[in-house]
């Protein structure tokens, strides 16, 4: 499963209601909850960076597991000690990604390019690109890091772009975000990407380092490990060594609601959607319909 387009639309449609009829504050940055039962407040209480104090009845945080994991001392008084036991055990990913473009997927062949169908001929390249512990382009790849990309010119005209989007996880992606941050300007951090992923995409079908068509024109990369409201990292997993995950995520699904604070975001979601922009949803559905439920309240005619 791909997503051919973006979020865009998929995200206007559950953002509306919320967008409607709710309050935004944007560039504020919470660094303190006080769920109302310490000796400095008796009620749910968050406070921000600038001093600012707002008042709720509930609080769903969506704080990243990576910045949960940095910042345990946001709450007062502490999360319980299972709850903070989960935060730590759970592990979180640096998956990163890197795009690079092209005037035309050369890896495609003519017709295939133009057309933009699904009848892949020989020698085409379509889909997922994997390149196993290669043993060449050793200077700058040493420790034989494999390659994972998607090429994106096989999706329907209205979604196709000559673009190969390249996975990293792991020390790679320590690396590359590293490499990048050092470099001053926009330009050198494409140069650099666009020499280091070279000797990958120069042997796909049809490369010719001579033709315009197979020289990059375009190129983004994430930096989530550089992201400190990301938590420095992308999405929870389970690292060799855990013993009880299930457990632990089902915890930090439950949250503290005797305290009127629940937790939201892709490490609480359904064990099926953990990781995913899905999983992330769902879990907020879930933790507004046991809201509900503790009100009273009813969704859809039914009890929620």
């Amino acid at each position: 499963m791909f997503c051919s387009d973006t979020y865009r639309k998929i995200l206007a449609a559950v953002a509306k209601p919320a967008v409607e009829r709710a309050t935004f504050k944007y560039k504020t940055i919470v660094n303190k909850v006080h769920t109302g039962d310490d000796e400095l407040c008796e009620s749910l209480i968050v406070q921000t960076e600038s001093g600012e104090t707002l008042e709720f009845d509930e609080v769903v945080f969506t704080a990243p597991l990576g910045w949960l994991k940095q910042h345990p001392d946001t709450f007062s008084p502490a999360l319980p000690a299972r709850l903070a036991q989960a935060i730590r055990n759970i592990g979180y990913g640096c998956l990163e990604k890197v795009y690079i473009s092209f005037d035309k997927a050369f890896w495609r062949s003519p017709d295939n390019n133009n057309n933009n169908n699904n009848n892949t001929e020989e020698g085409d390249t379509q889909g997922f690109i994997q390149l196993l512990a290669p043993n060449y382009a050793l200077d700058s790849n040493p420790h034989r890091w494999n390659q994972e990309a998607v090429e994106l010119a096989s999706f329907t005209p209205a979604d196709s772009h000559p673009t190969l989007l390249f996975y990293t996880y792991g020390d790679q992606s320590k690396y590359l975000t590293g490499e990048v941050h050092k470099l001053s300007s926009k330009e050198k951090k494409d140069a650099f990407l666009y020499e280091w992923f070279k000797p990958y995409y120069s042997r796909l079908p049809r490369y010719n380092e001579d033709s315009p068509d197979c020289r990059p024109v375009g190129c983004y990369a994430t930096e989530w490990l550089n992201d400190d409201l990301a938590g420095n990292g992308s999405y929870s997993n389970f690292q060799v060594g855990l013993e009880e995950g299930d457990r632990d995520i089902k915890t930090m699904r439950e949250g503290v609601p005797d305290r009127g604070l629940w937790f939201a975001g892709e490490h609480t979601s359904p064990f099926v959607a953990l990781g995913t922009v899905t999983g992330a949803y769902w879990s907020g559905e879930s933790v507004g319909k046991r809201i509900a439920l503790a009100y009273g309240r009813t969704v859809e005619g039914k009890v929620a």
